[in-house]
């Protein structure tokens, strides 16, 4: 098959994006483009009158570009199927100009299912897709309710560079326990804060947060809290390799990448159960506690931080649980549901 492969994308990540998939699907070509925020007012304003009718709320005027250059590639090229995939970002348009005879239409959407009503507005554009790909079982009833049958939703998770994301060759001292908390979407810093406030007793147990500048005035006043921005792909890794644990304060999710990065670096979990974090980790690598509950994060880090058996033991099943999410094998999931649709259509 020629799938062709369509984004926009913000050009950061290069390890960690979903564009990654690219690199594992055989005989593809990629239509990408930087996806750009509007600055100017008169930008703003355009932007507004393109985004006001477009499949997706999301939609900015990069997509419409990246929409228009799709219908020229396919006019004079070869291509065996299109896979839009940030359908939440870069759908406007197209599935209306879609022939019903034409090639097969794939989505992935990432958004979270209490997002996804606001996201997409013209639900009925989303009955022409051939297939849906969601990246958790959470997102399913807001397809099915807009009309897509069951049999056209798909679950694929979510892939990880398990060769870039890997653990530390050299064995982590115990001067130091600590905690790493990475990102910034949805996450909930409030109870981050409180977890760091317990644990201020333990001096051995140490926090970094890698997220926005914006948020560190969650935790200026907390000197056993390091606020971190701005690192380049080999500091992230560097600096996964040289936590003891993974903890995420998160309000939703559905894929996560600093829960697969920080698997894949062999680092235990500690995490809320919320939305799809139960879909890519299991009991043996990740402690999972109730949703908000400070007390439980701060306990399950302590007792973690006590027990280096339990620390050997989840870190190693973390890596395992990473491999089976690697980018290959995700990849052939994908390609086992391009066959599919290139057999119900004919070609």
């Amino acid at each position: 098959m020629n799938p062709l492969l369509v984004y926009s994308n913000y050009g950061f990540g290069s390890y960690s994006s979903y564009s990654a998939l690219s690199n594992y699907v055989s005989s593809c070509k990629v239509l990408s483009a930087q996806r750009r925020e509007p600055s100017s007012i008169v930008a703003k304003i355009i932007n507004r009158a393109v985004r006001s009718f477009s499949t997706s709320r999301w939609y900015r005027t990069s997509s419409l570009q990246l929409e228009w250059t799709l219908l020229q590639q396919l006019r004079v090229g070869k291509t065996d199927l299109v896979h839009f995939l940030w359908a939440e970002r870069d759908l406007g348009y197209f599935p209306l100009v879609k022939s019903s005879d034409a090639i097969p239409l794939c989505c992935t959407f990432h958004a979270c299912p209490d997002d996804l009503p606001q996201i997409l507005g013209f639900k009925r554009r989303l009955q022409s897709l051939d297939a849906v790909i969601i990246m958790s079982e959470t997102q399913r009833a807001f397809f099915e309710s807009s009309g897509v049958p069951s049999h056209k939703i798909h679950f694929i998770p979510h892939g990880i560079d398990t060769n870039f994301f890997t653990p530390a060759k050299n064995e982590k001292t115990a001067d130091e326990f600590i905690v790493l908390s990475v990102g910034s979407y949805r996450r909930n810093f409030p109870l981050l804060r409180e977890v760091a406030s317990k644990l201020k007793q333990y001096q051995k147990i140490k926090i970094k947060v890698v997220g926005a500048q914006v948020f560190s005035s969650y935790f200026s006043d907390l000197d056993n809290v390091e606020v971190m921005n701005g690192l380049t792909d080999l500091q992230l890794l560097a600096t996964y390799q040289s936590s003891s644990c993974l903890v995420l304060a998160i309000k939703n999710a559905t894929a996560n990448n600093a829960l697969l990065e920080g698997i894949a670096c062999g680092l235990p979990v500690i995490t809320e159960r919320v939305g799809g974090i139960p879909e890519y980790v299991n009991e043996a690598c990740a402690m999972l506690i109730d949703s908000g509950n400070a007390n439980q994060m701060a306990q399950a880090i302590i007792e973690l931080f006590q027990c280096q058996l339990t620390q050997n033991q989840m870190a190693k099943a973390a890596r395992e649980r990473a491999l089976e999410l690697s980018w290959v094998k995700t990849a052939m999931k994908t390609e086992e549901l391009y066959a599919s649709l290139a057999c119900s259509t004919g070609r």
